[in-house]
């Protein structure tokens, strides 16, 4: 097992994407059917009737009857001018068609072999921190997001960058993913879903929660049943992530507090995107320097707090139960919003 303070560090990194990520493609074009010219019988027909060919014994060397048939066919004024008219009229599907994702049919033998190439080399049993980073990096898996942590979620890991054989096989297995691609594709609509608070996209088969997947579920690229469930909810979703995180951020399972380094981190990643208040807090603490742990409660208020507060700090009520971190970040903002109405009051007005 890698240290305690590897651990760590690789957490701190994927959430905070030190490291450069690769590109790898994990879709393939859908290429159209060769363009062919069909001759139909009515166009470009004459008037008068030419007599068949006569029969003649062919001559020669076989590939010339080859090439001569060939060059008649090229001849033909007919065959050119419908070739050249189908070129015009009729677009390059190959340049116009939509990238279509990989879909690789889930198996467990193939979700066990996948794990096996990220297992570390003397603990065949778990994917320590350089083998999820590299697992992070060949499916082109952004560090510097939300999307590491959704993938520990989903997983239900122990430990942030740690995943051992059974969580990877029962997480693989709940979503029906055995590729490099899948994983991507499922990280990247969580995190529009859950994180970033986007609409939820448009299923193109129904979701069937049966343990067997039916037709219709076979087409999904993984099995969507938690999607399903979290558009349904997002806020109770965002919740359990939110939850988890802290959880699994803890040292131990004894301890009760995070450090605030981690806490500012973490809300850096889970709240920024809908709650730009929360960048205004990670500065006050900064700043102030007197915090250095984040209970549990604390967590809960500061989500409470960006989700129900404004910008402008109006609604915020004084005596509302807030902890006095929360308290004296809103004086420290009232200080800033009052300095700089002050400070456009006093600035010299253009002639």
């Amino acid at each position: 097992m890698p240290p305690k303070r590897k651990r760590a560090e690789v957490a701190d990194s994927a959430i905070q994407g030190s490291t450069t990520r690769s590109t790898r493609k994990s879709s393939r074009v859908a290429r159209g059917k060769d363009g062919t010219a069909h001759v139909n019988g009515k166009a470009g027909a004459s008037d008068s009737v030419e007599p068949p060919p006569k029969k003649t014994r062919a001559t020669g060397k076989k590939g010339a009857t080859s090439r001569g048939a060939k060059a008649r066919i090229d001849d033909d004024p007919l065959n050119s001018t419908t070739s050249q008219q189908q070129s015009v009229d009729e677009p390059d599907v190959s340049e116009q068609a939509p990238t279509v994702p990989t879909r690789v049919e889930y198996s467990q033998q193939r979700a066990q072999a996948l794990f096996n190439s990220f297992a570390d080399d003397d603990d065949p049993d778990v994917i320590g921190p350089e083998g999820v980073e590299r697992l992070y990096k060949e499916a082109s898996i952004p560090l510097e997001g939300g999307q590491p942590l959704i993938l520990a979620w989903q997983f239900n890991a122990r430990e942030l960058a740690k995943l051992d054989r059974s969580e990877w096989l029962q997480g693989t297995e709940a979503l029906r993913i055995s590729s490099l691609s899948a994983f991507a594709i499922m990280l990247k609509e969580l995190d529009d879903l859950v994180i970033q608070g986007k609409e939820p996209i448009t299923l193109v088969a129904p979701v069937n929660s049966a343990k067997k997947p039916t037709e219709a579920d076979s087409q999904q690229v993984y099995n969507r049943v938690r999607y399903s469930q979290y558009a349904s909810d997002r806020n109770a979703a965002f919740s359990e992530l939110y939850q988890f995180c802290f959880t699994r951020a803890k040292e131990t399972l004894e301890s009760r507090n995070i450090d605030v380094e981690t806490a500012m981190l973490l809300w850096s990643v889970l709240l920024a995107s809908r709650y730009p208040i929360i960048t205004e807090l990670i500065e006050f603490l900064n700043e102030n320097g007197s915090y250095k742990g984040i209970s549990k409660d604390r967590w809960n208020m500061v989500y409470e707090f960006c989700r129900t507060v404004d910008d402008g700090l109006s609604n915020y009520e004084a005596d509302g139960a807030w902890p006095t971190m929360l308290d004296d970040f809103v004086t420290w903002k009232r200080a800033r919003m009052t300095y700089s109405t002050d400070d456009t009051k006093s600035a010299p007005m253009d002639d």
